[in-house]
């Protein structure tokens, strides 16, 4: 009998069983028999999605893009079914701003951005699936209870909770999540649960926002139409009326640039988009020297220039499509392409910005990066228009903005990005620069809210409830409860003092500063370490390229796998839901896990 505990069974924990049962069920008589043992305090699959959140917190990608089932050809005949199929056969539908199982009001499409308690529930729905369908021989336990350490035992595992259970296993899977860290000593006030912020930030009191990401715009929406404000549109643009509970809120971030709104009708482009530039022939060459062997990499140098050359293809191509007819746009990608190998890329380009216009990747992607702002009013006003761009153009029906397309570019560019970064794919300065600024700039391109988000943000700004006065970067200094805010990038110096600071980003996990005792015994008898880049700790957790975490003597813990937030830092964008195109790969990843489980790879 072959046992594994997965600890943690959230999206990631439930990829890994969905890959273990499906390898359970190809096998058929030759699968071992398997107990699998779920460690999960909670209900099992929710994850962060789960609870009772209200139906503001929405999902920032739409649902037709969702399943855990990640291989059509291997969901037929299976009791699981896709995101949107799920919600639909539950009989839920559109009444106002929020989704009820009823036979009122709009039916859900695939474009829609469903609430994030949806996800909890299909996704607890889906781990019920699986241990229903389940081979005779495969046992799925669930332990209502949290693992606080796992101690090597005779060439397995033993598994202690904190019930008092011990398990002995053969494998063991982290996937719990994003882990939080021992929180530092100070006033800062936690963006998640958002509804807590109803009891903690009182009417008419002032509160900043630290962060302009996903996370702070949850803030805000909690803030205003969480406690009965209504946005309406009137001649086109969308206004909020106050219902006068609200605080007073500034946002800044390090950057000083929002996330870029998702837009309406987009697909997902992996599968079915062929790079020109950004090849992996390109990149193979890139990461490999005239001797093949590996070579560092400096991203912002190397990697880039073939990132933006494949923006700035898909921006051309799309205006081509748009103005000449479907038939235009590949021709102009080949035009491109061709210009790009034969060295004359620019001039290519100079050409082709004479008839659409021009287009400038590097500065669409650093944009608020060395720029000057001469006062509060002056950065307020500049991010207003930014802001208002990106609304117009995510709006372009079918997501076929020229701008857009450019930054959809990006998700099917992941796997490529993830080919150099990943395992010491770049020289240390590079790491620590791609942890530093550049994978938040990617994320903000790709990664942003739906753009009614933008849009109502914009609604608060206009309506004086949401400002933006400090420029990027300010200085926060504690003041008892509250703190002083001061610019440090403006010419004119701004400062304020709020009453509370809400911290809105997740830092990384850490590994020896965790919350988490079963993290913390593992670092301190020193079955994991920290991942570290000429001696600075960057990311979490150390991992081996098949997904072992490392020892402190650099070895891998081959009965131990760590998947999801964990990993990050060594990986690369692995906070997510598991579904099908661009976030295929934790099934891709925990397949190799299951392979090891199950035996015979």
């Amino acid at each position: 009998m072959t046992a594994v505990a997965i600890i943690g069974m959230g999206p990631w924990g439930l990829a890994v069983l969905e890959r273990l049962v499906s390898g359970a069920l190809e096998r058929g008589a030759a699968a071992p028999p398997t107990t699998v043992h779920v460690i999960e305090p909670g209900t099992p699959g929710p994850g962060v999605f789960g609870g009772s959140q209200p139906d503001y917190l929405i999902l920032n990608t739409p649902c037709g893009q969702h399943s855990m089932y990640p291989f059509p050809a291997q969901a037929a005949g299976r009791p699981g079914m896709d995101f949107l199929d799920w919600a639909v056969a539950k009989g839920y539908r559109w009444v106002g701003e929020g989704c009820e199982i009823t036979t009122q009001g709009r039916a859900i499409t695939p474009h829609d951005f469903l609430p994030r308690r949806l996800m909890g529930e299909y996704l607890a729905w889906s781990y019920r699936c699986l241990v229903q369908e389940a081979p005779t021989g495969f046992r799925v336990v669930h332990h209502p209870s949290t693992a606080v350490a796992v101690e090597a035992v005779e060439g397995r595992e033993r598994v202690r909770l904190a019930d008092g259970k011990e398990l002995e296993c053969d494998h063991v899977v982290l996937a719990t999540g994003h882990t939080p860290n021992t929180q530092p000593p100070g006033n800062l006030l936690q963006a998640y649960p958002v509804t807590d912020l109803h009891r903690t930030v009182p009417a008419g009191s002032s509160v900043a926002i630290q962060g302009m990401g996903l996370v702070a715009l949850d803030v805000p929406t909690a803030l205003t139409g969480g406690r009965g404000g209504t946005f309406v549109r009137r001649d086109g643009h969308l206004r909020y009326r106050p219902s006068g509970r609200e605080p007073r809120i500034t946002m800044f971030s390090r950057s000083g640039v929002p996330y870029y709104a998702k837009s309406l009708g987009a697909s997902d482009l992996t599968g079915e988009f062929r790079p020109v530039v950004c090849t992996d022939e390109a990149v193979s060459a890139l990461c490999h020297g005239p001797d093949l062997r590996r070579r560092r990499v400096d991203a912002r140098t190397e990697l880039l220039p073939l990132v933006f050359a494949e923006m700035t293809v898909a921006f051309y191509a799309q205006s081509a499509r748009s103005a000449d007819g479907p038939g235009a746009g590949p021709a102009m990608a080949e035009h491109l392409g061709r210009a790009w190998r034969c060295g004359r890329f620019e001039e290519a380009l100079a050409s082709v910005a004479r008839r659409y216009g021009a287009f400038d990747a590097a500065a669409h992607f650093f944009a608020g990066e060395g720029v000057t702002y001469v006062s509060a009013k002056d950065y307020q006003v500049r991010v207003t228009d930014l802001l208002e761009a990106d609304v117009a153009a995510a709006v372009v029906p079918n997501g076929a903005s020229p701008a857009k397309l450019a930054d959809e570019v990006l998700r099917p560019l992941r796997d490529t990005v993830r080919a150099v970064v990943e395992f010491g794919g770049l020289t240390p300065d590079s790491h620590r620069d791609f942890q530093r600024n550049l994978r938040n700039r990617f994320a903000r391109l790709v990664a942003g809210p739906p753009v009614n988000r933008s849009e109502q943000l914009l609604a608060l700004m206009d309506a004086e409830i949401v400002r933006m006065p400090f420029g990027p970067s300010p200085e926060v200094v504690s003041d008892g409860e509250g703190a002083i805010v001061t610019s440090r990038h403006l010419e004119r110096p701004h400062a304020e003092r709020v009453d509370r600071v809400i911290a809105a980003h997740l830092d990384q996990p850490t590994v020896h500063d965790s919350s988490s005792p079963l993290l913390r015994q593992l670092f301190a008898e020193g079955r994991v370490r920290q991942f570290q880049v000429d001696g600075e700790e960057v990311g979490s957790l150390d991992l081996s390229a098949d997904f072992h975490p490392l020892r402190a003597d650099g070895d891998p813990e081959e009965r131990l796998w760590v998947f999801g937030a964990l990993s990050e830092g060594v990986r690369y964008y692995t906070a997510y839901i598991p579904s099908p195109a661009s976030r295929v790969r934790a099934f891709l990843d925990a397949e190799v896990c299951a392979g090891t489980v199950l035996g015979g790879r």
